[in-house]
């Protein structure tokens, strides 16, 4: 690889829960058949790899690390991933992700390898998924376990009777234990509990409980009427970020994303275990196994960058990727040593390499940057994000 800069052809995943209008209404991205577009991929996982143009022509993002993988990826990520080691994705939702966790490096390895190293239902790859999201609207989700004295407090309030002596067993253990056995108990209610517990629920809510929970759990009943995941804002943190606010999510934390368009960029994996909203099947024991119970304050879970003026920078706590997002500035220098990926937000942007070689792109255009670049200054830019190692 030669140039500087090559523009990237990315896939869109057509998922149920995706949005028929906001990439294409964000970012000028075709939908003429309206289906639900769900995600935009950038990067080089097998399950959706970038193509990167060159001239007329387009290669896969693979196949060019393939070829000069140390001067493409650097040095450094080379010797320590031996591949791009993160996803960039811009994830629109109409309704509601399936309630997941990820896990972690070791146990994404070990079940990989049980599975005879192909690609399945729980394990696709043998790598971990933290993941950052940067909300570009309003972005509802839930993420990380409420404190268990207020799980505790939700579930009296609900007084389901067939919770009340799972319940009551929670509430002379509140550690990450006792909450394990109360989670499991709720993953297992048969179908008449289920709906008896539901029903209950929008009892509760018809009399007035639950305000404060009413717009995440009447969005899951209308979307996902009759699933277990229904009950996830009593027990998981409800937050909807304002544009230009993130989180983390470290691998083990249970989750789902609800309504919204973000930036998402996580380690290169596409590992999910799921614990509701979703009509696939729940594999319980390695849903409990990879995830972490601990109760968690919601001040914990917001992001908050370090702010230089025109860049952002969200300092994550795993090696696999960096994320910052540039806001309005001229003759910005950035510097290279591994492989980058620059995703433009909003307005134009335009890159200039050392040797005068310029690009440009336009709100939802994406750009890989190689390594052996060694640096370029951005000339023009309204906002955008960059992701590297």
């Amino acid at each position: 690889m030669k140039p500087s800069f090559y523009r990237l052809r990315n896939g869109i995943k057509n998922y149920a829960w995706g949005s028929r209008t906001a990439l294409n209404t964000l970012f000028g991205v075709p939908n003429p058949d309206e289906q639900p577009q769900a995600e935009m991929w950038m990067g080089a996982h097998p399950a959706g790899c970038s193509e990167i143009e060159t001239g007329s022509d387009s290669v896969s993002l693979l196949d060019a690390i393939a070829q000069s993988p140390e001067s493409v990826l650097g040095a450094r990520a080379m010797d320590r991933f031996g591949q791009l080691p993160y996803l960039l994705k811009i994830l629109a939702a109409e309704t509601a992700l399936s309630i997941q966790v990820h896990p972690d490096k070791r146990q994404a390895e070990e079940g990989y390898a049980q599975q005879g190293n192909r690609v399945g239902e729980d394990y696709n790859d043998a790598n971990h998924k933290p993941e950052l999201v940067y909300a570009i609207t309003p972005f509802m989700a839930m993420n990380g376990f409420r404190p268990f004295q207020e799980i505790v407090n939700h579930f009296l309030r609900l007084n389901a009777p067939e919770l009340m002596p799972a319940l009551a067993e929670f509430r002379g253990n509140l550690t990450g234990e006792g909450f394990k056995h109360f989670f499991v108990s709720l993953m297992q209610l048969t179908q008449r509990e289920k709906e008896n517990v539901l029903t209950q629920l929008q009892a509760c809510l018809d009399s007035g409980g639950f305000t404060y929970l009413q717009s995440f759990i009447t969005r899951l009943m209308r979307d996902y009427p009759g699933d277990i995941g229904i009950l996830a804002p009593l027990f998981l943190h409800c937050i909807t970020l304002a544009p230009g606010e993130a989180m983390f999510l470290r691998a083990g934390t249970l989750h789902a994303y609800v309504h919204g368009t973000a930036v998402e960029v996580m380690a290169c994996s596409d590992n999910v275990l799921r614990a509701g909203l979703t009509p696939k099947k729940i594999n319980l024991p390695e849903l409990v196994k990879c995830t972490v119970f601990r109760e968690t304050q919601e001040q914990e879970l917001r992001l908050l960058p370090d702010d230089t003026g025109t860049e952002q920078h969200y300092s994550v706590p795993v090696e696999d990727f960096c994320f910052s997002v540039i806001g309005n500035c001229q003759q910005k220098r950035v510097d290279v040593d591994s492989a980058q990926i620059l995703l433009v937000l909003s307005g134009i942007t335009t890159l200039r390499d050392t040797n005068g070689d310029e690009i440009t792109l336009f709100a939802g255009q994406s750009v890989f940057i190689p390594a052996l670049t060694a640096s370029y200054s951005i000339i023009q830019n309204e906002f955008s994000c960059l992701v590297q190692c």
